[in-house]
């Protein structure tokens, strides 16, 4: 579900200094890499997952203005936004909506109203055409209003954005048009984010680490999209694995895919917590800590 630290090696690997004789996943009679990060792969729905998505769902349906996503990072907050900009909710109440997503990375003002811009409406990105592309943008959604379509913007990093892109977003929502956005910020950094916002904030949405009930779920489902049905990892490795992650996503599918390899280039029958341990001792300290 999210993009791991660990890219999947496609031909022979090497792991601890032993040569594996062929592709690590076919070992595992899988038919393809679990956890490659490529963002085609079908999406994870556990638990907490599935609560975010009815928070959303909530706010689309009944044109709230501002939700924020809020979890530490790595725990799949990305996966989520763009699972919902490429589905976008609908319902009886709301038939027309279209979604769009934007990184706030380095987001300065005036670039989300270019970005938008560009997005909705075709125009080439000029983020130094302030007024020109705040005029486009706000004719846009007049058109909307009276066409009843619902815009979501789900804007992804947004303690990362400047303060005056933060402002540019306190601007919009100011003006009543049918526009929810939905932000994600990473739990240490929310005192990053513009009070305004907080302020018009009319739902957090909390996304923690995963339990080791999910972590193990995910883990089995992820076999499954693969081709296997058979469990690969021993109860006694999903410990392991959740002990070091503390249920992070990005850390759970890096150390799983590791696992994966080490355990094919030991020939083992399944993956174990020996296995999951030998994984640990090769990862960064702040992984493995």
């Amino acid at each position: 579900m999210t993009r791991a630290f660990y890219a999947a090696p496609k031909t022979d690997v090497d792991f601890c200094s032993r040569k594996l004789p062929v592709t690590y996943w076919r070992y595992w009679q899988l038919n393809g890499a679990p956890f490659t990060g490529d963002i085609n792969q079908p999406f994870f729905r556990g638990a907490t997952v599935e609560e975010a998505l009815a928070r959303i769902d909530f706010l689309v349906s009944n044109r709230r203005s501002l939700g924020i996503l809020i979890g530490p990072s790595g725990v799949g907050k990305s996966s989520i936004l763009r699972h919902c900009a490429a589905n976008p909710p609908s319902s009886e109440e709301i038939p027309s909506v279209q979604c769009l997503r934007i990184s706030a990375l380095g987001l300065q003002g005036g670039e989300l109203v270019a970005q938008l811009a560009r997005q909705l409406l075709g125009r080439p990105a000029t983020p130094h055409a302030g007024p020109a592309n705040w005029h486009v943008v706000c004719d846009y959604f007049n058109a909307t209003r009276r066409e009843g379509v619902q815009t979501v913007v789900f804007l992804d990093d947004a303690e990362s954005a400047s303060q005056s892109a933060q402002s540019d977003v306190s601007r919009l929502l100011s003006m009543t048009f049918p526009l929810t956005f939905v932000i994600s910020a990473e739990q240490q950094l929310v005192g990053a984010i513009n009070p305004m916002l907080l302020d018009r904030t009319e739902l957090q949405i909390d996304l923690p680490g995963w339990e080791i009930s999910q972590t193990a779920e995910f883990l089995a489902w992820s076999s499954q999209q693969a081709g296997r049905h058979q469990p690969i990892f021993t109860d006694r490795a999903v410990e392991a694995i959740q002990e070091v992650s503390h249920g992070i996503a990005r850390r759970i599918v890096q150390i799983a895919d590791l696992a994966l390899v080490a355990g094919a280039v030991s020939q083992a029958d399944c993956v174990d917590a020996d296995c999951v341990q030998q994984v640990i001792c090769e990862l960064p300290r702040t992984v493995a800590a």
